[in-house]
């Protein structure tokens, strides 16, 4: 939202001459409200703040809660409508009549734009709203910040017309094309939008040379078709400054030409690489990793849904990018491994992520559709990595997320860890158990457990919408990971944990006074030290 700082705040309150009214007219302090007491510039920060959740994406909603607001009383009222600043979210939800008040209303400040189908992306609005709806903007072009839009269902909604329109002060364009416009023949905003850093594309064909992609920090390409990875090598060639490019969904047809040429982006530094494999070119992945160089710290995040049997040579490309160059300082310095398993709910395709950390230095990456193979692959990687530090007592850090737990029934998952670095942390984040009264009796007969060495738990189990939290589930969850004889509860009874020095957990507010009960039944277990109850916010 719009800065509060340098509003004329005497322009329609006459703050600085209260001496010279009548006494009559003045009421004692102490019969004004406490916040009616606040100056203005505090007083609308307070406004933006309450207001927050809902500016983007809500619209209406957004200035239904800041009428209500200035309801109130004569004084907020006065203050919110002559308060061009909380006017600056615009969305297409809003009915016309109220948008040509908005736009009037935000006179001055830099506004932020969102036009997308209501209801979801399977729903539009009437034939003509999206015309109507940017003939009011088109004259506010020079004052917009951000622009997301979304197209849908008429011919007549094709952009063309108003993104040409010139965007001085435009930092950020997100583009989803779902009627799949051809674009090669617009240029964005007619090439003047000098400060536009951020471009998200998705199902479009532009005009990749133009100069609204130039001057970017961050580029997102999402369903995007390509001839070859040569193709997208040629777009980020000519952008030196960016710093972070993802790349979802894309499919390329064909290999990479023998003449295509490297790029070396100096200022990456986040990269994420995941073609579509079922529809396109399987080997993009490492065709493109093999044509692309930047920083050593740079993170890489690749995807092998759908490559059958072909991941293997995806996932020792990514490793040999990732991993294989860090220089023999880094090495050496190696002192603590964070790795994570998610599967968030709704969507079955697994992720692995991990972070190396290396005095300043801090590794990231990530698989999505991993097997227990790719991860053994990686963890070899970082075995021999680890045998190069000169720290004394490198460790691991577990954690788990939502579906991501149900990682530990898998047999194969307790060798993932043989003569790594000893797992000292683990950190359940809002686990959902798909695997009930389960037995584990093979797994459990093969000790030692890798996590005996575990000695912090930080359990967050808020957000899951599976089970409703109970102090009993609390108890259960802690116990079942430090008792294997709870094995008939869920698969973290597969951690046999010995002892705990420190243990956190996080819920939401409403669940705080309930949960307390648990932490004081946890805090008389002996084998557990600290006990931590935290409101997450």
């Amino acid at each position: 939202m719009a800065s509060t700082h340098g509003v004329d705040t005497e322009k329609y309150f006459d703050s600085g001459n209260r001496a010279s009214e009548p006494a009559s007219k003045l009421c004692h302090l102490d019969d004004v409200p406490i916040i009616n007491q606040l100056p203005i510039e505090l007083l609308l920060l307070i406004f933006e703040s309450a207001l927050a959740p809902w500016y983007y994406s809500y619209g209406s909603t957004y200035y239904r809660h800041l009428c209500a607001l200035s309801k109130v009383c004569t004084r907020w009222y006065t203050i919110i409508q002559h308060s061009s600043q909380l006017w600056t979210t615009v969305t297409g939800n809003i009915k016309l009549e109220g948008l040509k008040k908005i736009v009037e209303r935000s006179m001055g400040q830099l506004i932020d734009v969102e036009y997308k189908p209501r209801g979801g992306e399977g729903f539009g609005y009437r034939e003509g709203h999206f015309t109507q709806f940017f003939d009011i903007l088109g004259s506010t072009a020079e004052r917009w910040r951000t622009l997301v839009l979304a197209t849908r269902y008429f011919w007549g909604d094709r952009p063309s017309g108003f993104l040409q329109f010139p965007a001085p002060n435009l930092e950020r364009l997100v583009f989803k094309n779902h009627q799949l416009w051809n674009m090669e023949d617009v240029e964005f905003f007619g090439g003047i939008c000098p400060s536009l850093r951020h471009i998200r594309v998705v199902s479009a064909t532009c005009k990749w040379s133009q100069v609204a992609f130039k001057g970017l920090e961050s580029l997102d390409l999402s369903k995007v078709s390509f001839d070859s990875v040569g193709s997208i090598l040629d777009i980020v060639r000519d952008i030196p400054q960016l710093k972070k490019l993802e790349i979802c969904n894309c499919d390329v047809s064909e290999a990479a030409p023998i003449n295509t040429q490297p790029v070396s982006l100096s200022n990456l530094q986040f990269l994420r690489a995941e073609f579509d494999n079922k529809s396109g070119l399987i080997s993009a992945t490492e065709q493109f990793l093999n044509h692309i160089s930047a920083p050593l710290q740079c993170s890489l995040y690749v995807s092998v849904v759908g490559t059958d049997d072909d991941e293997a040579s995806i996932v020792a490309a990514f490793c040999e990018w990732l991993l294989g160059r860090q220089t023999q300082a880094v090495l050496e310095g190696l002192e603590r491994f964070r790795l994570g398993f998610d599967v968030p709910e709704g969507n079955m395709v697994e992720s692995v992520d991990f972070e190396l950390f290396s005095g300043s230095a801090t590794i990231k990456g990530g698989i999505k559709g991993f097997r227990s193979q790719e991860v053994l692959h990686v963890l070899g990687h970082i075995k021999k990595m680890f045998q190069q530090s000169h720290v004394l007592t490198p460790f691991t850090v577990l954690r788990f997320s939502n579906r991501g737990v149900d990682v530990l029934a898998d047999h194969e998952f307790f060798t993932l860890f043989k003569d790594n670095p000893p797992i000292t942390h683990l950190e359940l984040d809002k686990p959902v158990w798909s695997v009930w009264d389960a037995s584990f009796d093979d797994v459990l007969g093969n000790p030692p457990s890798p996590f005996s060495t575990i000695r912090n738990f930080i359990l967050r189990p808020y957000g899951g919408a599976s089970r409703t939290l109970t102090p009993d589930h609390i108890i259960d969850t802690v116990l079942s990971a430090m008792d294997v004889t709870r094995a008939h509860t869920h698969s973290i009874s597969e951690c046999q944990v010995e002892l705990l020095d420190r243990l956190e957990i996080y819920v939401k507010e409403q669940n705080f006074n309930s949960i307390q009960l648990a932490v004081e039944a946890l805090r008389k277990d002996p084998r557990i030290g600290t006990v931590e109850l935290y409101v997450a916010l």
